[in-house]
């Protein structure tokens, strides 16, 4: 699950409908003077199939191990935060 989209060919229409600032972050190609460029549905499949879901759910965990506040007091006068990612929440 990426972006709420259930399948391959959702999260290409999700790419295709992505604002110019989210395809420029995501490193994109650009071309001037239409603007950054959404990958083709095939290129969003091809990437996603060679992703090693190992390494990504590592590389997702780091970041969100990055965010956790850092403790300026008590850990239980921490206030709870949650965060959804897959469809999984980490609190």
């Amino acid at each position: 699950m990426l972006a709420g989209a259930k399948s391959l060919a959702a999260i290409a229409e999700w790419v295709s409908d992505a604002p110019p600032a989210v395809l420029t972050s995501l490193g994109g190609p650009v071309r001037k003077p239409a603007g950054p460029v959404a990958p083709a549905g095939a290129t969003v499949r091809r990437v996603l199939q060679r992703v090693d879901g190992d390494d990504l759910d590592a590389a997702i965990g780091a970041w969100l191990a990055d965010r956790e506040p850092k403790p300026a007091q008590a850990p239980d006068e921490r206030p709870m935060r949650a965060l959804a990612v897959d469809g999984k929440t980490i609190l």
